[in-house]
């Protein structure tokens, strides 16, 4: 005869609970209480604004809600003229080792408004803790090649 427990919660629970899981979120949790959340917040900013102003003196890319900082998360969207996010995310991977996300972000509203949605999205680089000022610059160089080299094929004539 098949059967289950019949009182709760135990009616609801089966199988091995996921312990290592559960030790990584305490452990985690721990490493990011140490730390201090202001910490973390600060540290990913400075950065954001790193990031942000490399970006923004590369002729032909456009960055997307960056001029103000200060109630914002450390993600930053942007897109190089004439290319479709999608080959830049996948330049930057290939070629400059660089992880980022491409497309419309599970916001295709928020893609509208910014008049991206027809261009299929745009690239966003999410920047979290563990992230350094060197991977801002190797970043920042990447899409600065990735640029050049539309601008060298014409890709994006409004930069000349």
């Amino acid at each position: 005869m098949r059967t289950h427990l019949d009182e709760y919660p135990f009616r609801l629970e089966y199988g091995t609970p996921n312990t290592v899981g559960i030790a990584g979120l305490s452990a985690g949790l721990k490493w990011i209480l140490a730390k201090g959340l202001d910490a973390l917040q600060d540290h990913e900013m400075k950065l954001a604004r790193q990031l942000r102003d490399g970006l923004r003196a590369i002729p032909s890319v456009t960055l997307y809600c960056q001029d103000d900082l200060a109630n914002h998360i450390s993600v930053l969207a942007f897109n190089v003229d004439g290319m479709d996010a999608a080959d830049v995310g996948t330049l930057l991977d290939v070629d400059h080792n660089i992880a980022c996300r491409t497309g419309l972000h599970c916001a295709p509203l928020v893609h509208e408004q910014l008049g991206t949605a027809k261009i299929r999205g745009a690239v966003r680089f999410g920047i979290g803790p563990f992230n350094t000022a060197e991977h801002m610059e190797a970043a920042i160089e990447g899409v600065r090649a990735i640029a050049t080299f539309a601008r060298s094929r014409s890709l994006c004539p409004k930069a000349f």
